[in-house]
């Protein structure tokens, strides 16, 4: 993978302004991959020399529309449920109030929100947190956010805030295998690196995300759908795990340039079969699944234009 991807340059420090920056994740996760897999695609052939496309590493959904709305980064990976509470200026993003500007531009695969717990820790089922040591990512990840959604319908069935630590994504295995919390909690395509080692590295076990909490929940946001992690794709997890799941969108703001956008769209779907390629969480995508539904919010008119010029949207 890492070979496949190298084409495009990860960098975390300021950029030249002829750069097309796209904010993507941690590495270890699978929104930094796939940024650079979309990076790949834009710069394939040449044809953008002179506006070569950078992913920039972060810390997740949140911290990437910041970055876009900013004008920081032209592009950024986000969970629709953040990207949703971005646009309507909820949860992290209240204090700046809504974001009329923000654009989708691409969907892309479902991310499970996923619960892993040590394995002598008798944790198997969401409510089984309360009491716990529960480690999240810090401020900038999307999953918190979509950790205060479950927990409102769960109540006081699970861990109360203060058994809860905050560690940077690449930390949370390593908190987890340490002994310094009970279950680590994130939200990601499947497979993945980060549940790969700790699964492997501490005999981690994935937790159950379901139950009536579960169904009231789905039942009353539509940006959540039921999901499931495959049974066998992981070390010592044999049984499919159900729990809530979003999708990976690929977000902008309304001040990007409509030709810009175009190409991007235009890049990824007409290396279609090479894209899907370079990440399995890509590899179950469907062409017409990578239209967004823009019932989050808008699409940009520059992703538009191509959509309806190849007939993908009417």
């Amino acid at each position: 993978m890492a070979s496949t991807v190298a084409g495009c340059t990860t960098v975390s420090v300021a950029l030249a302004p002829t750069s097309v920056t796209l904010a993507t994740g941690t590495p270890g996760g699978v929104y930094h991959p796939v940024g650079s897999a979309i990076c790949q695609m834009f710069d394939l052939g040449g044809a953008h020399q002179a506006m070569p496309c950078v992913a920039v590493s972060s810390d997740g959904s949140v911290a990437n529309i910041r970055r876009v709305e900013s004008g920081d980064a032209n592009f950024g990976l986000s969970q629709t449920d953040v990207a949703y509470a971005a646009f309507h200026g909820e949860g992290p993003f209240a204090a700046a109030g809504p974001d009329p500007k923000l654009r989708v531009l691409i969907a892309l695969y479902r991310e499970a929100f996923t619960v892993v717990a040590g394995a002598d820790t008798g944790i198997r089922d969401f409510q089984d947190l309360r009491g716990k040591r529960v480690g999240l990512g810090t401020s900038g990840v999307g999953y918190n956010f979509t950790y205060d959604v479950v927990l409102g319908f769960y109540g006081s069935a699970t861990s109360s805030p203060e058994r809860v630590l905050e560690f940077p994504p690449a930390e949370q295995n390593q908190a987890l295998c340490g002994n310094k919390v009970d279950a680590i909690i994130f939200e990601a395509g499947h497979p993945n690196g980060l549940t790969q080692e700790a699964t492997t590295d501490c005999r981690a076990r994935l937790v159950r995300v379901a139950g009536p909490p579960i169904d009231r929940l789905l039942a009353t946001h539509s940006d959540y759908l039921a999901t499931v992690i495959p049974g066998g794709m992981y070390a010592g997890n044999p049984e499919s795990i159900p729990t809530i799941g979003t999708q990976a969108v690929l977000v902008t703001s309304s001040n990007q340039p409509d030709e810009l956008c175009y190409a991007v769209v235009k890049a990824v779907i007409e290396n279609f079969a090479d894209f899907r390629r370079l990440h399995p969480a890509l590899a179950t995508l469907e062409l017409k699944d990578m239209v967004p539904s823009g019932s989050v919010i808008p699409i940009h008119p520059g992703a538009l234009n191509y959509y309806r010029e190849v007939g993908l949207l009417h």
